[in-house]
């Protein structure tokens, strides 16, 4: 239930589930002990007729989204299979979600997403090569959007990018000034929720095929590489 959420802030409005990142302390990540809040929202949004689109952000000036393993050391098996699951339950979800990317944070929720709107001071990139770990998400998702050329320009070397050059190749939807994203993309959720549902959701999950087609022989293939080849002393 929503009451008892410690990371997400889940509020629904005239059709548009807003979605909030919110544990400042940790710049909006989160623990092992509140991944399944991420799978309860997913649900939620998916099972309640009354959601027509998402907003998804974060509170303050991070994005956040990704794990701070302060309670889950690490372990490739499990790390594999449940990111497989978590992954698979976002990308199984036929409400459109819409990004505000208004901060630094993990780059995989808001690109399994539909519609990202980052604002201009944030920074775009995969770190993973940076890190010595091979890039499982980013080879899946960013050949789709920006085409093999540049994905391999900028997964193979961590570049860092702007959000402009992410706009200009293909990589996020649209560029707003800084804090402007979170009203922008409820502009575009309430769009969305005015449109005939049927005729969306079904849409999306034409749309989403694209990555379906790509899950087993590329994301699945890089998740086990990373997860095989992945640098324990990370966690150390």
């Amino acid at each position: 239930m929503a009451e008892a959420y410690t990371f997400l802030d889940y509020d629904l409005r005239d059709h548009v589930a807003y979605v909030t990142f919110d544990s400042p302390s940790t710049k909006n990540t989160f623990a092992l002990s509140q991944e399944w809040e991420l799978f309860d929202m997913l649900r939620r949004v998916q099972e309640d007729d009354d959601v027509r689109a998402v907003v998804l952000t974060g509170s303050g000036e991070d994005f956040g989204g990704g794990s701070h393993h302060s309670d889950d050391p690490f372990d490739g098996a499990s790390y594999y299979e449940r990111s497989l699951k978590l992954f698979g339950a976002w990308l199984a979800v036929e409400k459109p979600i819409v990004v505000a990317f208004n901060g630094p944070g993990n780059l995989t929720f808001a690109l399994l997403s539909d519609i990202v709107v980052a604002e201009r001071h944030v920074e775009i990139k995969d770190p993973h090569v940076i890190l010595g770990v091979p890039a499982a998400t980013g080879s899946f998702m960013w050949p789709m959007s920006t085409g093999l050329a540049k994905a391999k320009r900028y997964l193979l070397t961590g570049t860092a990018i702007t959000a402009d050059e992410a706009e200009r190749i293909g990589l996020i939807s649209e560029v707003v000034d800084t804090g402007l994203s979170k009203a922008r993309a409820a502009e575009i959720a309430v769009h969305i929720a005015g449109l005939d549902p049927n005729g969306v959701q079904k849409s999306k999950r034409a749309l989403n095929e694209w990555m379906r087609q790509a899950w087993g022989p590329i994301f699945k293939h890089g998740l086990s590489l990373e997860f095989l080849h992945f640098p324990e002393h990370l966690f150390a």
